[in-house]
């Protein structure tokens, strides 16, 4: 009876320490970085009222003891160290902890363990707890921004780090030069020129007068027509070849004739015409030629309605593209009429003109008679107007091509053909010519970088481009826009192969690099600058290229001026980097992280942090991500692990116990009280 009041008095107290237990998990459940802990149980010594006894051999068997439970009492306190979730802060020096591990805390004397990374800089700019003033433990990096694995120390921020200059010595070139920057000449044609046709002019080439060309192709098919005394001449038709001329049309009529056994004749006359000769004893009725629906061709070759026997006809006279050796007076323009140039006066001649670049020629005036060619007037044409690279051509279909020296400087324009004293229309008009290259001068292609010298003072470089023309091949130069003086290295050539890739470069002096003295006057200071000029790896496309079409040329050079400290930033490994106004960076310091054999040995100290104990071990100095799957998140905090809802769970069965523990004293109260009315 005794025994169950003692058992209810310790549940009572071992439930109390429960109790408080949760008490402080709900109290800290907004603490940062806070391990909830919680309390296991385990039963006190049992009092024996019989023992066990062994199985007897051929007898009895064995019996188990007889024992009282004399209560329980608080086994163990233990902290819940599983991962808390995070809470974004924006702030940079809000740590979080990812993975097993502690931050190292020191003020001086002693060293402390938290997971609240609630960190900032103190007046001093080392990193601390503002709440405690205990510093955050790591390593600093040397002046070159390397960090070792020295003994762990305060993390220092030094708002007035300078980053010193660091000379440029390395540019990069890349873009693409466009292969078709050639400086160009004007290129101007005349509307087109015809000749009388004859027997060796092609069917496909030949037009009629005033009508344009007749529009004959391989495979068209021709026929005779007509009746020679009211019968079908009877002829076969002729398929018209790539290579088919007037005179085999010609030929074939004339043999179609001997066949169908007709005294029909027919020839090309000087004008051009298709003539045909009836000395057939018949009249020809109807005759004309026809292809198809080709209304240009069938309208050109109809004769007239009837040949008499002994009588000659025409067709319209025929015109074929010109050539240099045909005569001035047998030529016509587009539309097959003649040039009209007056070749009877002893004194005829024709003026020519035009300007270049912008600048009016002298009138050149060119002597012409009935033996003066197209040939001579081109060639006179291309006196007038200084071209000298190239010659003054006839293209196959009667046109004058006139191309101009290369640049805007040479570019042709108002090209003119007149008769000397006398208006002539259609000589003016034949002469008009037409644009279809406008003069260019070569395109140079320009960039420049911002380089630096050893003091850190900013230089600008141009490198401009400039096509050789003909060639895959460009010249380029270096200059300085600040007036420093180059000393080497300022002009050399690079080369493409016909696929685009880079496939040289050069130093016109041998030099190998750029190299420029700082200062104009050459006064002492910073030492000259050498730079490497990186154009590409031969063979590839990595640099500068050379396809047609226009790019975007850029460069990137090494080295920097001197920078002071801006801002840092903190990275999952915890290491600390400087951002510098010079636009660069450089590692400061890295925190460092404790983690123990047993951290549930760890002692809980206040402040969110602990201290080590006897069976926690001694702590194992690393940092965060060297292989331990720990990192650090910066602008984040770790929130307490404790779960309200657990723990209200939790608070309901502690009460219960306690109040059954109460009922277990109680009950035992009034069996006593029932022992002592007994007695009265």
């Amino acid at each position: 009876m005794f025994r169950s009041l003692y058992s209810g008095i310790s549940g009572m107290s071992a439930q109390i320490t429960n109790l408080d237990v949760i008490g402080n998990n709900i109290a800290n459940s907004s603490t940062v970085g806070f391990k909830a802990g919680r309390v296991t149980f385990s039963d006190m010594l049992s009092q024996t009222i019989r023992g066990a006894t062994r199985p007897e051999t051929g007898g009895l068997g064995g019996t188990n003891p007889q024992q009282i439970g004399l209560g329980t009492r608080v086994g163990s306190i233990d902290t819940i160290f599983s991962q808390g979730n995070f809470q974004t802060t924006g702030r940079k020096t809000d740590l979080a902890i990812q993975g097993n591990g502690f931050f190292i805390l020191n003020n001086g004397t002693h060293t402390l363990y938290s997971r609240a990374g609630v960190f900032g800089l103190d007046s001093q700019s080392i990193l601390v707890n503002p709440t405690t003033g205990w510093r955050v433990q790591g390593v600093m990096a040397d002046s070159m921004g390397n960090i070792g694995t020295g003994p762990l120390t305060d993390i220092f921020i030094d708002p007035g780090l300078v980053m010193p200059a660091s000379a440029s010595t390395d540019v990069q070139l890349m873009g693409n030069l466009d292969s078709s920057s050639d400086a160009t000449g004007t290129v101007t044609q005349s509307q087109i020129f015809l000749a009388a046709a004859d027997g060796s002019d092609l069917l496909t080439a030949t037009s009629g007068m005033g009508q344009g060309p007749l529009g004959l192709t391989a495979g068209d098919v021709i026929q005779l027509n007509g009746t020679a005394g009211g019968l079908p001449l009877g002829v076969s038709a002729f398929t018209v070849a790539d290579g088919s001329t007037l005179g085999d049309l010609v030929s074939w009529l004339n043999r179609s004739m001997a066949t169908a056994q007709r005294n029909v004749d027919f020839t090309i006359d000087s004008s051009g015409a298709l003539q045909v000769t009836n000395n057939s004893g018949q009249d020809l009725n109807g005759m004309s030629l026809s292809a198809g629906n080709l209304s240009a061709f069938n309208e050109n070759f109809r004769f007239d309605s009837t040949i008499p026997s002994g009588q000659t006809a025409r067709t319209n006279e025929l015109r074929s593209y010109a050539a240099e050796s045909d005569l001035l007076a047998n030529l016509y323009d587009a539309n097959g009429y003649p040039l009209n140039i007056d070749l009877s006066n002893p004194a005829a001649s024709l003026t020519l003109g035009g300007s270049v670049g912008g600048t009016p020629v002298t009138d050149h005036t060119m002597p012409v008679g009935p033996g003066s060619t197209l040939g001579d007037l081109m060639q006179e044409l291309q006196n007038t107007l200084g071209i000298n690279s190239n010659p003054v051509a006839l293209n196959d279909t009667g046109q004058i091509i006139v191309t101009g020296e290369v640049g805007t400087d040479a570019a042709i324009s108002g090209i003119s053909v007149r008769e000397t004293g006398i208006s002539n229309p259609v000589l003016e008009g034949a002469f008009s010519f037409t644009q279809t290259q406008a003069a260019t001068d070569a395109q140079v292609f320009s960039l420049a970088t911002t380089v630096y010298d050893s003091l850190g003072d900013e230089h600008t470089v141009a490198f401009s481009f400039e096509k050789i023309p003909g060639q895959n091949e460009w010249i380029w130069t270096a200059s300085m826009e600040g007036g420093e003086t180059i000393l080497s290295g300022g002009s050399g050539r690079v080369a493409f192969a016909d696929n685009g890739a880079l496939s040289s470069y050069t130093f016109d002096d041998g030099s190998g690099a750029l190299t420029f003295q700082p200062q104009p006057n050459g006064t002492q200071g910073a030492a000259n600058v050498v730079l490497n000029i990186d154009f590409g790896e031969v063979g590839t496309l990595t640099g500068l290229t050379q396809f047609e079409g226009t790019g975007v040329m850029q460069s990137i050079a090494d080295g920097y001026g001197a920078g002071t400290l801006l801002d840092f930033s903190i990275d999952l490994n915890g290491v600390i980097t400087g951002i510098f106004s010079n636009d660069t960076t450089q590692d400061l310091a890295r925190i460092g992280l404790a983690r123990f054999v047993n951290q549930e040995g760890l002692h809980r100290v206040a402040n969110n942090t602990y201290r080590i104990s006897g069976n926690s071990g001694l702590p194992q100095e690393t940092f965060a991500g060297e292989g331990n799957a720990v990192s650090f998140l910066s602008g984040a905090l770790e929130n307490s692990n404790v779960d309200l809802a657990k723990e209200f769970t939790d608070l309901i069965v502690a009460q219960r116990a306690f109040q059954a523990n109460s009922r277990v004293i109680t009950t035992a109260d009034q069996v006593m009280l029932e022992l002592i009315n007994m007695v009265g």
